[in-house]
């Protein structure tokens, strides 16, 4: 199958499996990652230069299955790999857009440094997630839709799909919050969304302008300024 077309069924399929989802982790959402992430990998050295249908593919695919919004009943785990080989993608290529989807999310960013810190991390992995372009983009374009304006909206919108509490008196949030803290928070049907917007929001902040992979941080702030203007 050409590579448009394969694009094309997969934005399809993405299209109708999120629409069960709430706005802050909608289509509009994820389109929005994709442009972004798209856009970084233009932005790289010829050196550095990614397989750019993996980094759309990918980008599609990264909220597909989300933790926060899994069937409490258990249902069947999604594969991106086998959908896509489905699609008659490559294997290879399939693998690694699987691996990028499964390595983009805040939560799991979190459990592999807290691994990484303790030693427990595994060396291979820890060094792919350094030098993988294709994560960096992906990771990068999905933290930059996680702060500003968009930010603070889809944090809203989280929350009040959750039927949360805005704020209450003696809210305390975390800082420097931790894996298991992190799940707590997100799974939590008491947090508030100002404490979720600590716990998690202020994080990506951090991160797009002193951690991004690839971006330095004035062109970070131009993507900013254009997305949240």
């Amino acid at each position: 199958m050409p590579e448009a077309e394969i694009v094309g069924k997969t934005e399809i399929f993405v299209r109708e499996y999120m629409s069960k989802y709430d706005c802050s982790h909608d289509w509009h959402h994820v389109n929005r990652v994709v442009k972004q992430a798209l856009a970084l990998s233009r932005m790289q050295p010829a050196e550095k230069s990614p397989d750019t249908l993996v980094v759309h593919l990918a980008a599609l695919l990264h909220d597909v299955d989300d933790a926060k919004y899994r069937d409490e009943q258990g249902s069947a785990r999604f594969s991106s790999e086998e959908f896509l080989v489905g699609l008659g993608l490559d294997r290879a290529r399939a693998a690694l857009v699987c691996r990028v989807v499964n390595a983009v999310s805040f939560r799991k960013e979190l459990l592999f440094e807290e691994q990484v810190a303790q030693g427990t991390a595994d060396v291979e992995e820890q060094r792919w997630r350094q030098n993988c372009v294709e994560l960096a983009c992906v990771q990068d374009a999905d933290r930059l839709d996680a702060i500003g304006a968009f930010g603070v909206l889809r944090c809203a919108a989280f929350s009040g799909a959750r039927n949360r509490p805005l704020f209450v008196p003696n809210d305390g949030f975390i800082e420097n919050i931790s894996y298991a803290q992190y799940v707590g928070v997100s799974e939590s049907k008491t947090a508030t969304a100002v404490s979720h917007f600590h716990g998690t929001f202020l994080p990506h902040e951090h991160a797009c302008f002193a951690h991004m992979h690839f971006v330095a941080p004035p062109q970070a702030s131009f993507f900013v300024s254009q997305d949240h203007m």
